[in-house]
């Protein structure tokens, strides 16, 4: 048993000393922020899907430039006449080749503005793009927000139970050392020795939970994941007064959420626009050009013998090229198509009502979550104050229960229940603090307020 208890004593050191060694790097919140802006995989990849979205957004990708294509043809004939059926027909074998190039051009002059349509639904969607990357980027700098003060609440937790532990160490070390003198009875010992390894026990717990909160938010920032920083900032806050209505008109005219349903619904406007282009008829222009060059080798071939006819030769070798050149237009129009064109714009206008009750449900909820949240935060306030004054007078209480039990005024049963209330109360405050900064976040994100509050931390 002396053994167990010299190692819970050099553990509970080991601990404390690792800890302190691990804090390097001072890290602030708005540090903490930065860091993660520029190195978070998930913004990482919103950016790059806001670059896609840039990318498709032109002219060329909603149809108004027209398709030119260049093709080139070669072919090799050769043919070999063997007993001609006509005398006039030159037997045996005769080469010919070819060369054509070409160029055709197709470009749609009119169809039903299908193409300044589909530029708007390009810009659209990548507005949607660059509110869904924003989207990200909010909801990054909140977890930050509150994983940065999640670690701060870990480390008051930590130092509270290092600050008990500390205390139930001293104290087992001082009743130990009476009952070897012989004023301490076994029953005390084994008490204050039950408090030291429950003290112990709950102190390597939460140099767990501390280290773990750590490497989360180092895993939101895009850092190594063992990284160590100081945190400078207090888990301290100043309370708001907040107007729900004031921050209900900013929800809706700020929350990104709600900016995207918007962006939702006009792109879904853009839908019906083009499915009705359909209606209109389609005007397209067609040209091509080719250039066809032939060359025919009769230089192998055999003629049949009439005699001289005059001294006139025949040209065995012979070239030939040939232009062609084509322009017309082309004018199409739907008469008759079972419904499709109809149904499709019925679904449209179906697919635009369902936005705009998407809108209002989304609206609804938002309020609804934004009056939630608002009335948690005034609670919260009230109980972070109740817990600042609970603190105090645990902290006095504690102070003047150590001089007591030292003087014989109170015995061990007392003193551990005070201590125990001083650990319970201290963190509860702790948790208190972290709970009024959690909801004011929320508060921020949900009236899309949270980025500038980050910028007034610079």
């Amino acid at each position: 048993m002396k053994i167990q208890n010299k190692l819970l004593i050099a553990l509970g050191i080991f601990l404390v000393s690792a800890i302190r060694s691990y804090a390097q790097e001072p890290l602030s919140l708005s540090d903490a922020i930065q860091l993660g802006l520029a190195n978070n995989f998930d913004i990482q990849i919103e950016a790059l899907n806001v670059e896609i979205a840039k990318n498709n957004n032109t002219w060329g990708a909603a149809g108004r430039w027209p398709t030119i294509s260049f093709s080139m043809s070669q072919n090799n004939n050769f043919r070999d006449v063997q007993n001609a059926a006509n005398p006039f027909q030159p037997t045996g074998l005769s080469i010919s080749n070819s060369l054509g190039p070409g160029v055709s051009v197709s470009w749609i002059l009119f169809d039903g503005f299908r193409v300044q349509i589909n530029r708007e639904r390009l810009q659209k969607l990548q507005e949607l793009s660059m509110g869904n990357a924003q989207l990200v980027v909010e909801n990054t700098v909140q977890a930050i927000i509150t994983q940065y003060y999640f670690v701060k609440l870990e480390q008051e937790r930590l130092d509270v139970l290092e600050k008990v532990f500390t205390l139930s160490k001293d104290r087992y070390a001082y009743i130990k050392l009476k009952g070897e003198l012989g004023s301490a009875v076994t029953f005390d010992v084994l008490q204050e020795q039950n408090a030291f390894l429950t003290d112990s026990s709950n102190f390597v717990t939460q140099e767990v939970n501390y280290l773990n909160a750590r490497r989360t938010l180092n895993l939101f920032m895009g850092q190594p994941i063992n990284t160590a920083y100081t945190l400078t900032d207090s888990l301290e806050i100043d309370p708001t007064e907040y107007d729900l209505e004031v921050m209900y008109d900013k929800m809706v005219t700020s929350n990104t959420n709600l900016m995207n349903q918007y962006l939702n619904l006009e792109l879904a406007r853009t839908e019906t626009r083009l499915a009705k282009t359909e209606l209109y008829p389609r005007l397209s222009l067609n040209a091509n050009g080719s250039y066809d060059l032939s060359r025919q080798d009769l230089s192998q071939a055999q003629f049949p013998d009439f005699g001289d006819a005059g001294g006139n030769t025949r040209e065995l070798v012979t070239n030939q090229t040939t232009s062609n050149y084509a322009l017309g237009f082309t004018i199409n129009y739907l008469l008759f198509d079972g419904g499709r064109v109809k149904r499709n714009i019925q679904n449209a206008y179906t697919t635009e009502r369902i936005s705009q009750l998407q809108i209002d449900q989304l609206k609804l909820s938002l309020r609804n979550d934004l009056i939630s949240t608002f009335d948690l935060y005034n609670v919260r306030q009230k109980l972070l104050s109740i817990s600042q004054e609970n603190i105090r007078s645990s902290e006095l209480n504690l102070e003047l229960a150590e001089e007591r039990y030292k003087n014989g005024t109170i015995n061990s049963f007392d003193y551990r229940q005070i201590q125990i209330n001083y650990l319970n109360t201290a963190l509860d405050n702790a948790q208190a603090k972290y709970n009024m900064l959690d909801s004011e976040t929320e508060l921020l994100r949900l009236t899309g307020g949270i980025l500038n509050e980050y910028e007034n931390l610079n």
